[in-house]
């Protein structure tokens, strides 16, 4: 009976749908990301630190088999990996018209340092060379081993002739302004309905784009599914495998399953009991059936979390974490070891002094809750929860105020430097906020990985840091999601860029996409 009305579904859109090339392409998100400049996007999820990559260009970018040369034709590392030089494409030009040369990457850096870009800091960068009007030598103030990857594949470069002088950038919301070298300008933008207008710029240095105009409206997650199969929008997100299902055999529209780049991951909060105390976390990880979590929520299969963050099915990831199988009755030692037995017989443990052993566990409304909630009653923790919106529980997050914490969030790949940024909170993602290793080997890890030149010695550093992060479980993850993108393919094809646009995001949105 769904397949049917699915199939009538379609037929309507198809009905619809002109024939020929479409110049237009309708996208949609969960909600307004912010005005589309690098210093007033949002940093509430990543929607809008990839919207702004339409406007702007980074000197090198991915497609789906890694980096990829973009404003820059070429690079090289100097021996002690302490500067790179780049050398520009000829005839990029800005929207308005005016050349891009090698004083703009320069003014980019300077400017980013009194002005931080939102997304990834850049104050390692020390100095900028401009050599000719397409060579460029960015000095680093120490080796860093993710820098093409996470800096020079993220950070956009911006023109020197529309932000000199602007003190306050964040200020700054003029359509005017929203000038870059990408494929796309921006020509309307409406935030009370999360609106955005993006048209072909004629004179993008890698050719015109194939869609003519992009256009994103905000539509809630819940109805996102029905909205492309209704032809309301030409592509749209899921995080449940039952979309696959849905669609298997639909005349046009397609799913693009991405790899498991999102977690779903419990923070316990450090700083007070009982989650403050390494056995009651040890006890909630045995606790918690995390492979029949995942499979449950995601509908499908899932790939369970590791408690060395780092997942499974990453070339990064190192079997030597200490794992945490579904064993309630190990969850229960642990506990009684600690000192909580059930001293009233009513199924919850109480502590020495007789006071039950009680979490408040704060998420948004979700599916998961009632599982975990269940899962920790049965060895005899008693959860009290505690629902926000996903802005509110990105504040308690990053503000330390909360015992047991469900976030979601995308960057669990690519590159792992990220094991360094989320548990030294510096990472900009707002989702991502409220695990912060205090271990100073931990930390003295983190920074040789972020330095160390040689893979070998890299991957073992990266090791260890998920070997530490398995032992002290300052956070569980649950599980990894992919994001499955359905899309109607008379219109384009989405691409799935290998370890995620950026630092590990599983968009869709490749600019690659609207050029080919």
């Amino acid at each position: 009976m769904m397949r049917a009305a699915v199939v009538l579904l379609a037929v309507l859109a198809a009905a619809g749908t002109a024939a020929g090339q479409p110049t237009v392409l309708r996208l949609t998100w969960w909600t307004d990301v912010g005005f589309p400049t690098p210093f007033a996007f949002s940093t509430l999820g990543p929607g809008g630190v990839v919207r702004l990559t339409l406007v702007y260009d980074t000197l090198v970018w991915k497609d789906e088999r890694g980096l990829i040369p973009w404003l820059a034709q070429t690079w090289r590392p100097s021996p002690d990996a302490r500067a790179y030089v780049f050398t520009l494409h000829d005839g990029i030009t800005w929207h308005d018209g005016r050349p891009l040369t090698a004083h703009d990457v320069r003014f980019s850096f300077e400017y980013y340092r009194r002005h931080p870009f939102r997304w990834v800091d850049t104050q390692l960068v020390t100095g900028v060379e401009v050599r000719d009007r397409r060579t460029v030598v960015v000095r680093l103030a120490e080796p860093f081993a993710p820098f093409l990857e996470t800096i020079a594949g993220v950070v956009p470069i911006i023109p020197e002739h529309v932000w000199r002088g602007i003190e306050r950038p964040e200020r700054v919301h003029d359509l005017a302004a929203v000038v870059g070298s990408g494929p796309y300008r921006l020509v309307e933008y409406r935030p009370e309905a999360g609106l955005y207008r993006f048209v072909a710029f004629d004179r993008y240095f890698r050719g015109r784009p194939r869609i003519d105009e992009i256009r994103y409206t905000v539509t809630p997650a819940e109805r996102q599914v029905l909205a492309v199969q209704t032809g309301q929008v030409d592509q749209a997100m899921a995080t449940t495998y039952d979309v696959v299902r849905l669609l298997a055999g639909h005349p046009y529209l397609r799913v693009l399953e991405t790899e498991p780049l999102s977690v779903a991951r419990l923070l316990f909060n450090l700083d007070q009991a009982p989650t403050s105390l390494r056995p009651f976390r040890h006890a909630v990880a045995y606790a918690l059936d995390r492979a029949r979590i995942g499979e449950t929520i995601v509908r499908g299969p899932a790939v369970p979390g590791s408690a060395g963050v780092v997942p499974p099915t990453d070339p990064w990831y190192t079997a030597r974490v200490r794992a945490y199988p579904y064993e309630p009755a190990r969850a229960r030692a642990l506990l009684r070891e600690a000192g909580f037995e059930d001293r009233d017989g009513d199924g919850v443990l109480e502590g020495r002094d007789g006071a039950r052993l009680q979490v408040e566990l704060t998420s948004t409304p979700v599916r998961d809750v009632d599982l975990i909630e269940q899962m920790l009653r049965a060895v005899g923790i008693d959860v009290r929860l505690r629902t926000v919106d996903a802005a509110m529980r990105a504040q308690l997050g990053a503000e330390g105020r909360f015992q047991l914490l469900l976030t979601f969030h995308t960057g669990s790949g690519g590159d792992p430097d990220y094991l360094r940024t989320w548990f030294t909170g510096r990472d900009a993602n707002q989702f991502a906020a409220g695990s912060v290793m205090r271990s100073p080997t931990y930390v003295r890890l983190a920074q040789l990985q972020a330095r160390a030149v040689d893979p070998a010695q890299r991957r073992r550093y990266v090791e260890a840091m998920q070997v530490a992060l398995s032992e002290a479980l300052p956070t569980l993850p649950l599980y990894y999601r992919r994001f499955y993108w359905i899309y109607d393919s008379r219109k384009f094809t989405p691409l799935a860029t290998r370890g995620g646009l950026l630092n590990g995001i599983p968009l869709a949105d490749n600019k690659l996409a609207f050029l080919r």
